[in-house]
């Protein structure tokens, strides 16, 4: 039996504005039309940021990861006269976007879940709060991580960030990104305004205000109406520009090296990676991905509804829809079953005793789990395993690197693999491969059951009670919509080059 392995690691958080819908732009265009040797050059100036021990660790380059990306509302670096500065706090930096994309190289698949940044969650401190509160707590990046893993079960292999002033910095290299629309459109608070039907060139200013529309209105029959979804319709059209301009960066580049390497010189200033996406693995995904369509990018958000709550406009998530979603992202294999580098591990010790849950997470971790130290425990002691509806796998899995015979707890509230490890002065190490399952009581055993597989859903469901559009009971648009979605006609859409 091995003895703990402690890692210190430094915790560090820079300030930085961005918008992560650019992320698969960026990607796009450093595998468009160039060479290597300008592509690390530029990868190796990008800042990194330390996210510690909240992502797991390093995957081979050929295995699927979980590459969480976000956006925050800071402004740093736009005009003073930008209508996104109006009415904002310098400082904020809350997470106005939220998406995690999973890519496969294995089957050459990636797909895009987004996190409605109003989600009503548990935040690492204890708090239940919106999802997009996570990046104000002391340690930023780590707090939102520990939050999606923590709600979602979902671990963490990367973690990116991309400027805000950026975003049009790269839209104006790509000459404009093009949007179809069947009727003129506006926003008066991001100051988007599209007077002409079409298929619409839009600029970097407009491109930004239409990636930040939450007060969506288009003109129908003389009149303007709403798109009362907010935020779940943002993330709708956000999700289709992330396409369209994955499509315009690659022709872009493909047409015309010189506008490729501008849009990697832009890029250096508007993404931040964490440490360990280095400049190889980088260089060796882009080749992979390099002819990825983008029609073939699946896109989702999780579910959610309506739930003002104390004057909050908060968003519950509907978690009979969303698990199907999130099972997507967690990476077992049905052939096999659960692995180490499936399970979510937090420890928790006593009070006084944090350095216990530190080596145990340690342990853990260098065993292949994706472990870290929690907050302290409460209670009268002992090892105990705590698992949800779909984690008694996972907890029997860690149970057999442990020499003691812990106790097995289910909780409803606890998401997919992860698991929660209760360690007292009992536990004084992991082992270093797991013990035999016969050697584990009968409690421990599998439990023969009846599986079936579900098939997620393609399309967002939309929250009636959210949603105030309201059409005229007679004529409406052939082409019209649901709410969230840019009125347009698919045909002329796809065109729209």
């Amino acid at each position: 039996m091995a003895r703990y392995r402690y890692r210190r690691r430094a915790r560090t958080w820079p300030q930085r504005g961005l918008l992560a819908l650019n992320l698969l732009l960026v990607v796009a265009c450093l595998g468009a039309a160039f060479g290597l040797s300008k592509v690390r050059a530029t990868l190796q100036s990008v800042p990194v940021v330390d996210v510690g021990s909240s992502l797991t660790e390093a995957v081979n380059v050929d295995e699927p990861r979980n590459i969480l990306i976000i956006g925050t509302d800071a402004f740093e670096g736009l005009s003073s006269d930008d209508p996104v500065v109006n009415g904002r706090n310098a400082g904020q930096n809350l997470a106005d976007v939220i998406m995690i994309l999973r890519v496969d190289p294995r089957t050459g698949t990636a797909r895009l879940l987004s996190v409605p940044r109003d989600s009503r969650l548990e935040l690492p401190d204890g708090s239940t709060q919106r999802v997009n509160a996570a990046t104000m707590l002391g340690n930023g990046p780590k707090s939102l991580v520990q939050t999606i893993k923590r709600n979602f079960g979902i671990s963490i292999d990367n973690y990116v960030q991309v400027d805000f002033a950026s975003f049009e910095k790269l839209v104006e290299v790509l000459g404009g990104v093009p949007v179809y629309f069947t009727t003129p459109v506006r926003d008066r608070t991001t100051g988007l305004y599209v007077d002409t039907p079409g298929c619409v060139r839009l600029n970097p200013s407009q491109a930004l205000a239409y990636a930040r529309s939450r007060h969506f209105e288009f003109e129908f029959m003389g009149k303007w109406l709403t798109d009362g979804t907010g935020d779940l319709g943002r993330i709708t059209r956000q999700q289709d520009f992330i396409k369209r301009a994955i499509r315009s960066a690659s022709d872009k580049g493909v047409r015309n090296p010189q506008t490729a390497i501008g849009v990697v010189d832009a890029a250096v200033g508007a993404v931040v990676l964490d440490d360990t996406l280095s400049v190889d693995v980088i260089l060796q995904l882009l080749s992979q991905f390099r002819t990825f369509n983008p029609d073939d990018l699946v896109t989702e958000q999780v579910p959610t509804e309506s739930a003002p709550s104390d004057g909050v406009a908060y968003q519950e998530v509907v978690w009979d829809q969303a698990l199907p979603l999130l099972e997507q992202f967690w990476g077992v294999d049905p052939a096999v079953g659960v692995q180490p580098g499936n399970v979510i591990v937090d420890v928790r010790a006593g009070s006084g005793d944090q350095e216990r849950a530190n080596l145990v997470a340690s342990a853990f971790d260098a065993r292949g789990f994706d472990a870290e130290a929690y907050t302290n425990r409460s209670g009268s002691g002992g090892v105990t395993i705590t698992y949800g509806p779909a984690g008694r796998d996972a907890a029997v899995l860690v149970a057999r690197y442990l020499d003691v015979v812990p106790e097995l707890e289910l909780d409803e509230s606890i998401v997919g693999n992860r698991v929660i490890l209760d360690v007292d002065d009992e536990v004084t190490g992991v082992r270093d491969e797991p013990k035999a399952l016969a050697d584990l009581p009968e409690e421990f055993q599998p439990i023969p059951t009846t599986t079936t597989t579900t098939v997620p859903p393609t399309t967002q469901p939309v929250d009636p009670a959210a949603t105030d559009t309201t059409l005229p009971a007679e004529g409406a648009p052939p082409d019209a919509a649901p709410p969230g979605v840019v009125p347009t006609d698919p045909e002329r859409a796809a065109a729209c080059r």
